[in-house]
């Protein structure tokens, strides 16, 4: 059944809500969900939305409430942009962000001054575009071809660092500091090339020195930057005690790692692979709370992963299941045992007993480009 445009006073309770049509002011759109009451809608119209797009084909039964005795906040209703219509404004935030950092690097190899303003205008761009759908940047992130080693790193952290500070739901400038710190982390990197094929450590000196020539840099990021290869168990660099690091520094250190470990050169690696990797590096080396919470924010199967399914058809996962986090949103569109392609299509696992994930695959081994099945 097609979704329905719906005015804001001819919303009914029991709506399934898609998403927000027209709308005045902002709305931060985390995703869709159902409208149970009046008072629901009501904290809607208040919020200044106009129109809304619904299902009718999940609309609840409902039956009048009993009076409130006292009276109660109604908590706001949140909605989660879908796929298909982020993914043209995710895509400009990416290229973006990819054309600032570029700016930044060659700033930094040519020992002029890093313009923050335009990092923190990214960094933003980033944060809102988590707020809607973060799975959206995490896949056109895993998928995006970049030959520039360091420029790659730099952005694929930032895109793990949003979504995870995200899922963490700190506050939108901690959301935005923390962006900025996984995008400057490494940029004396950029000033003294030979640092890429030295420890991290080696290069948080040359980064700190880059970034202060420049005046707008917070204090946290530079914080986040110089602890974030200190380890629990206090080795490392700077030599720390658990809790003398800050969070910050621990959520940098771990997508710091995550992308390392995940990079092209590093040979295919599946992600489960990798997420096994950094479990056993914890408590010792990285935070076991925190990287916990890591892998749960981005997925046994990550936005991007291609899998393959017990039928044999390969798929492209699009979205996490954050309740059954092994039977993710995928898109169809090649068979394994026939080696042909088969028409695109959405499926969403946990709806249906047929099919299931049988493993990660590397797509390159059957000479298939994953950007051309988003």
């Amino acid at each position: 059944m097609p979704y329905q445009r719906i005015p804001i006073d001819q919303l009914q309770p029991g709506s399934y809500v898609v998403q927000v049509l027209e709308q005045k002011g902002e709305l931060a759109i985390k995703h869709a969900g159902w409208v149970r009451t009046r008072q629901s809608i009501r904290h809607l119209r208040a919020l200044g939305v106009l129109a809304v797009a619904i299902d009718p084909s999940k609309q609840l039964s409902t039956t009048p409430a009993p009076p409130a005795k006292t009276p109660s906040t109604a908590e706001p209703v949140a909605f989660r942009a879908l796929f298909a219509d982020e993914q043209p404004k995710a895509q400009r935030c990416l290229e973006q962000t990819q054309q600032v950092q570029q700016q930044i690097l060659q700033a930094a190899a040519s020992g002029d001054a890093v313009d923050l303003s335009l990092i923190h205008e990214v960094s933003a761009g980033m944060s809102d575009a988590v707020s809607r759908n973060p799975d959206v940047l995490l896949c056109l992130g895993r998928i995006a071809e970049q030959s520039d080693v360091l420029l790659r790193h730099s952005l694929n952290c930032a895109i793990y660092m949003a979504a995870f500070a995200r899922f963490l739901n700190l506050p939108k400038h901690k959301v935005q500091a923390l962006i900025t710190a996984a995008l400057l982390h490494d940029v004396g990197k950029a000033q003294n090339p030979q640092l890429l094929q030295s420890d991290d450590a080696a290069a948080i000196s040359t980064s700190l020195a880059v970034l202060q020539r420049s005046t707008a840099l917070a204090g946290e990021v530079s914080l986040w930057i110089s602890q974030h290869c200190a380890c629990p168990d206090g080795s490392g660099f700077p030599a720390l005690q658990a809790h003398q690091i800050d969070n910050g520094s621990k959520m940098l250190s771990i997508v710091n790692l995550y992308e390392k470990l995940s990079a092209p050169e590093m040979g295919y690696i599946s992600p489960l692979a990798v997420a096994r990797q950094m479990l056993a590096l914890a408590p010792n080396k990285l935070d076991s709370d925190l990287l916990q919470l890591f892998i749960k924010c981005i997925g046994v199967y990550p936005p991007g992963t291609v899998v393959r399914l017990t039928t044999g058809r390969l798929a492209l996962v699009l979205e996490n299941n954050s309740k059954k986090p092994t039977l993710p949103k995928v898109k169809v569109f090649y068979h394994s045992s026939h080696h042909h392609h088969i028409p695109p299509r959405i499926l969403d696992l946990s709806r249906q007993t047929e099919e299931q994930i049988e493993a990660c695959v590397d797509l390159k081994k059957y000479g298939l480009n994953v950007r051309n099945y988003l």
